[in-house]
């Protein structure tokens, strides 16, 4: 376990300091940008026949959150790497989409992606929305309600 917060301490590290592990055009993601939402403008309710994969959730101290889904696999490497941050005067609502690769579905199959946040909100999740693990693309949703800071460094995984 000891192990384990050393790693998670180095990824946050890592992920903090901007340092990014392999070189990826910012063609080979398409992403929203954060955005702030309303009830209205949120994602599911303008695409109310999605069939979303949540992501795994870990709490961590002040505000640090980890989202995994899918597991790492003898040869798979680090495909991508993608990071953003805002910062609000007051609380809002937010969400992110990112598309990889941002065009069509080509290349590696993705194993594992693994998202690290920091939010200044308990009330946030990850979806993957098309594509996925196992597949050759992922559309993925991060949403936040009530945060008046959102980042996040996405590392994603396949073969």
């Amino acid at each position: 376990m000891q192990s384990r917060a050393l790693i998670t301490a180095f990824l946050f590290f890592i992920a903090g300091s901007g340092i990014f592990i392999c070189n990826v055009s910012s063609d080979e993601i398409k992403h929203s940008g954060i955005v702030t939402v309303t009830n209205e403008t949120r994602y599911f309710v303008q695409h109310p026949d999605v069939n979303p994969v949540v992501f795994n959730k870990e709490y961590y101290a002040k505000g640090n959150v980890i989202f995994t889904t899918g597991e790492r696999i003898d040869g798979d490497h680090l495909i991508l790497t993608f990071m953003d941050e805002t910062q609000y005067t007051r609380d809002e609502d937010v969400e992110v989409l990112l598309r990889y690769p941002s065009d069509a579905c080509n290349g590696n199959d993705i194993s594992f992606i693994s998202i690290y946040t920091y939010i200044s909100s308990l009330a946030a999740d990850a979806y993957i929305v098309d594509g996925g693990i196992r597949k050759s693309c992922a559309e993925i949703l991060m949403v936040a309600n009530k945060t008046s800071n959102f980042g996040y460094q996405i590392y994603i995984y396949g073969y």
